[in-house]
């Protein structure tokens, strides 16, 4: 029989439990607010030239954002301010509804990426007389999905082909892109590729990665996250079919168990998987290591080859377009889900040293920020 007495206290504890469970969340939804009215409070008392958003959680488009930030002329604010309110698991479904009412100057330009809400917010900004700019980055394919879309890849999608499409200024990352979104969906697009922060490029320092990872010797890398789009079994594949040589893994979510349960795939021995990495490390890697190789089955424009290109390194990419126009001439292209092709370029590029140098000399002339965003503030004060 149970003790009356143990389970009213099982149940007591229950209770507790539960509460403070409510305190917590109800003293977070309480932070939020207080930090949301402030910083709402700041963008009235001094309006910013340009409002971009949202501020996603990580990937491209975070650095895409992060780019405009950092090397506009203009006054730029992100949505949500992680200063003032912290990353976008903050910005919850509450906080950005109220948002969502909010109206600034007409002569504020609001530019969007990505998501519904900030499309839809925008949409409404250009109809009180604001400017309008949209950023088309990669939308969701099939090889974005495990079986099928997710719903909300496929909400992405529809906004962007049926509303981002409303908006003044629209951009596209990709020359490919650009073709195919106006074959596909009539949509029309002005081209302005993704920038990279050469100068933080130049601050990776290879000794500072080798060393914190014990590696001697050339290694091959591989960064991306435990996605189907990555493609990351096809990297274990390749260190399978070099035994000789190291290869280093960096990637959110991926470890030995991810890869051989989820993608069925060993890892072998001369493969050192590492897990997520800051971008100042993946920079450091990118100092430190031998070539890149990537083997994505759809990407924008990667920028983390054109990264890899201002390192000087040798760059080994599948025939997708988007990589494939980021490498142009500069690259080792090898034929997507051939595993031996992709052993043969990798093997082409740790000799390579005319490609690798060509390739920085392409990023500084077309992809380096200082050059992007000087167009994009043309665009900005409607002078492009």
């Amino acid at each position: 029989m149970s003790n009356p007495l143990v389970s009213k206290l099982d149940g007591y504890r229950r209770y507790l439990r539960h509460e403070w469970s409510m305190w917590s969340f109800q003293r977070r939804a309480s932070r939020n607010g207080r930090r949301y009215d402030a910083w709402i409070r700041r963008l009235r008392q001094s309006p910013p030239a340009v409002i971009v958003g949202p501020d996603l959680a990580y990937g491209g488009v975070k650095g895409h954002l992060h780019g405009i930030l950092n090397h506009s002329a203009l006054n730029v604010q992100l949505v949500p301010d992680e200063g003032a309110m912290g990353g976008l698991e903050h910005f919850t479904a509450e906080i950005r509804e109220r948002f969502l009412s909010f109206e600034p100057p007409i002569s504020t330009v609001v530019h969007s990426h990505v998501l519904p809400w900030m499309i839809r917010w925008c949409s409404r900004q250009q109809q009180r007389g604001l400017r309008w700019v949209h950023t088309y980055h990669l939308p969701y394919f099939a090889e974005h999905g495990r079986t099928q879309l997710e719903s909300w890849q496929q909400e992405i999608n529809e906004a962007l082909i049926h509303e981002a499409r409303d908006a003044a200024v629209r951009l596209s990352v990709s020359r490919w892109q650009q073709e195919y979104l106006l074959a596909k969906h009539g949509i029309t697009t002005d081209y302005l590729p993704n920038g990279v922060d050469v100068a933080a490029c130049d601050r990776g320092r290879a000794g500072r990665f080798c060393r914190r990872h014990n590696l001697r010797g050339s290694f091959i890398l591989y960064v991306g996250r435990n996605d189907p789009v990555k493609n990351p079994a096809d990297f274990v594949r390749l260190a399978s079919a070099l035994p000789n040589h190291t290869l280093v893994m960096l990637g959110q979510d991926l470890d030995a168990a991810v890869l051989r349960t989820e993608w069925k795939v060993a890892v072998p021995d001369n493969l050192l998987v590492l897990g997520k990495a800051s971008p100042g490390e993946v920079q450091d890697a990118l100092a430190a290591c031998a070539a890149l190789v990537v083997t994505s089955r759809r990407e924008g424009l990667p920028t983390l080859v054109l990264e890899a290109m201002a390192h000087r390194k040798p760059v080994v990419v599948p025939t997708e377009p988007g990589c494939v126009e980021a490498v142009g001439d500069c690259g080792f292209i090898y034929q997507s889900d051939n595993v031996a092709d992709l052993a043969a370029q990798a093997l082409a590029a740790l000799g390579d040293v005319k490609k690798s140098a060509k390739g920085r000399q392409r990023v500084l002339v077309e992809y380096d920020w200082r050059v992007v965003a000087k167009r994009l503030d043309a665009i900005y004060r409607g002078l492009d």
